[in-house]
């Protein structure tokens, strides 16, 4: 997303010409909208998936995989099928994605300080001299509620929301065991506080989000954040998905080998570990088949919080 002014950024979402923009998920949802100097303000439902690739939707083409409420988006929405991430200046690539989507900057142009903090001084970290789009609805009178994987640190994730609920601070977790704060409105969010919720993550996120849709009863509008942590490794999905798909009926990508084919400089770290080398054809299907596995659960997560925005009339 390229840098866009403030007021122009509010009057393409308000519009309702472009509420997909914000993700390939993204859904705007009116309830009874409230009118401010002539525009509509809608609630605004954002979806955020972890490590999800760009050909795991059924409806995008994918006749491997379950997915009938990503699938509903797609077809009641607009997809971007060309969209590609700028990689990353650090060993992983989801805190600068999610500097960049935060911030509307490119990769170069975001702060260091929110993606690896340990690379500038104490005094630097967490420090962004951008407004976030959060932030952006809160100044707008919007409540911000947030749940979920937060990866750019606490101080942000506290001027941009107003609310929240089973906060994630970190890049990964066993799926069972989510280490979480509850919503602190000081903006404290100290380890000392953290917890463990011993329930599957993409359950525990929606849980919140769906806690908060029964509850909202407040005359504003709101902007209501859900990252999930799936389908991030460690590919753990719950056994009645697993059962969904058979390794032996995945097709194999047409680009397999059991070795890369020249020396990158870093071919076997964190994420190339999950699986022994060289990779045989069984095991790039049994791993292919727990990561679909996830998705579908995933994806029933997302039609809990769908249905209750529907139930509940926010919708």
């Amino acid at each position: 997303m390229k840098d866009i002014h403030r007021r122009e950024f509010l009057n393409l979402l308000t519009s309702g010409a472009a509420i997909g923009m914000l993700s390939g998920f993204a859904s705007g949802c009116s309830k009874q909208p409230k009118k401010t100097g002539g525009n509509r303000k809608p609630n605004i439902l954002f979806l955020f998936t972890d490590d999800q690739r760009f050909d795991t939707i059924h409806a995008l083409g994918n006749k491997d995989i379950i997915t009938p409420n990503m699938d509903s988006l797609v077809q009641n929405g607009v997809s971007f099928t060309r969209a590609h991430i700028m990689g990353s200046t650090v060993g992983a690539v989801c805190a600068p994605s999610r500097a960049m989507l935060l911030t509307g900057r490119i990769l170069f142009h975001v702060p260091v300080g929110i993606i690896q903090p340990s690379r500038v001084p104490e005094s630097e970290r967490f420090k962004c001299p951008y407004v976030t789009f959060p932030e952006l609805f809160r100044n707008e009178d919007y409540i911000t509620f947030g749940t979920g994987k937060w990866h750019n640190g606490s101080p942000l994730f506290a001027k941009g929301f107003t609310t929240g609920a089973n906060i994630f601070y970190g890049g990964m977790s066993n799926h069972l065991k989510v280490p979480v704060h509850d919503f602190d409105p000081t903006g404290e969010y100290p380890k000392k506080k953290r917890y463990i919720r011993e329930k599957f993550s993409s359950e525990l996120f929606s849980d919140a989000a769906v806690e908060f849709i029964h509850e909202y009863n407040d005359d504003n509008p709101f902007l209501m954040y859900i990252s999930y942590t799936a389908p991030h490794d460690p590919r753990m999905a719950p056994q009645k998905y697993k059962d969904m798909y058979n390794p032996n009926e995945i097709d194999l990508p047409k680009n397999f080998m059991p070795e890369h084919p020249f020396d990158n400089g870093e071919l076997k770290i964190r994420d190339e570990k999950l699986a022994p080398f060289p990779r045989t054809p069984d095991i790039v299907r049994e791993h292919i088949a727990g990561y679909y596995a996830m998705i579908t659960h995933l994806d029933e997560q997302i039609g809990r919080v769908l249905k209750a925005l529907e139930e509940s009339g926010h919708a």
